[in-house]
């Protein structure tokens, strides 16, 4: 187990925040070499594991022990909303800053690719190589799902956002039953296996605290904060259902159809006005109607009117802020939009 404790200004600090492609890239390569959650996952492992080639298997193992741990991306290269822009900061990052996160590997890891060791010392074109290899994992393995991907950890980073924003952050540290467990003012992560952090008390010190939800992350949430770190990133799952699963994972040749603006079958059952507005509020979670009717090209009167008619089919919902009303796509219309706009049973 590790305990969170929470002096008062550190609560003050939390926020909840998607980490990115890169981040997602190197948990896919530790959740590939896992056995566990076969029902969200055994699909995606079965089509990606033989398109990870080439310095993949070499990278996987050496970023993503199956056994436990990971290297500390997430720390380096913090929240980066592209490909590129991960890569780039990583590419970036001081040589002496890569040596110190390096050197938390064990040593008893067995053989190790010549290149990689020299990655381990920095060396640029060795961490060059890796950035590459990330790259390529990347493509087989993240980037034929990321719209949908990035869709579901928007969703779920303004759900969490809501509860913060109604109940306070106590509300949003409740909300993370059962993986993690909050007793004011400490958060329990039952069945952690610390790594790196081997005390079982953690006191964050006046530093902030990402809540970095992620699809691949699981099952037990994971702490990453290095010695010197301003930021604290604790990594938690946020696919826990096989059917959301089976939405996310559908064959790659799908995916045009699924993540273009606007499916085709969507339109033919909704109409394509209010397949328009679904799609929008879906990719601007927590819009306001105003915002709704400008990114969907249509006057305020009829995006109200759309939304409303989409809310009583519990496809979104609404909350209030202050003055503003404020669109979300609900469960449901998630899985209506992941199915491509074939009905699920219930509309």
């Amino acid at each position: 187990m590790l305990r969170f404790h929470f002096a008062a200004e550190d609560l003050a600090l939390v926020r909840v925040t998607v980490l990115g492609p890169l981040a997602e890239t190197q948990l896919s390569l530790w959740n590939l070499q896992r056995r566990d959650r076969k029902a969200l996952f055994g699909g995606w492992r079965m089509r990606t594991g033989p398109l990870v080639t080439s310095d993949g298997p070499d990278t996987a193992r050496f970023l993503s022990r199956p056994a436990g741990g990971l290297v500390d991306l997430f720390t380096l290269v913090g929240a980066a909303g592209c490909m590129d822009e991960g890569v780039q900061r990583l590419n970036g990052t001081p040589g002496r800053r890569l040596r110190a996160e390096f050197a938390v590997l064990p040593s008893r890891d067995g053989w190790r690719a010549p290149w990689l060791t020299e990655a381990m010392s920095a060396d640029p074109r060795a961490v060059r190589r890796l950035v590459s290899s990330l790259q390529d994992c990347h493509r087989v393995a993240v980037a034929p799902y990321w719209g949908r991907i990035h869709r579901h950890l928007d969703g779920e980073v303004a759900r969490r956002g809501r509860l913060m924003v109604e109940g306070g952050v106590g509300a949003l540290l409740d909300s993370l039953r059962p993986m993690a467990v909050w007793k004011p003012p400490v958060l329990e992560i039952p069945g952690y296996r610390p790594l790196d952090h081997p005390e079982a008390d953690f006191h964050l010190a006046g530093r902030p605290l990402v809540l970095a939800p992620s699809v691949f992350c699981g099952p037990v949430p994971q702490l990453f904060a290095g010695p010197r770190s301003d930021t604290v990133v604790m990594v938690y799952p946020a696919l826990n259902s096989p059917v959301e699963a089976a939405g996310l994972w559908a064959p790659p040749a799908d995916s045009r159809q699924v993540d273009s603006p606007v499916p085709p079958a969507l339109s033919a059952l909704l109409g394509r006005t209010r397949a328009v507005v679904l799609c929008v509020i879906a990719d601007h979670p927590a819009c306001t109607t105003s915002q709704l009717a400008e990114r969907a090209g249509i006057s305020p009167a009829s995006a109200s009117e759309h939304a409303t008619t989409l809310r009583g089919a519990g496809l979104t919902s609404l909350t209030r802020e202050r003055k503003a009303a404020l669109h979300t796509v609900t469960h449901l219309g998630f899985t209506l939009l992941n199915s491509g706009g074939s009905a699920p049973s219930g509309i």
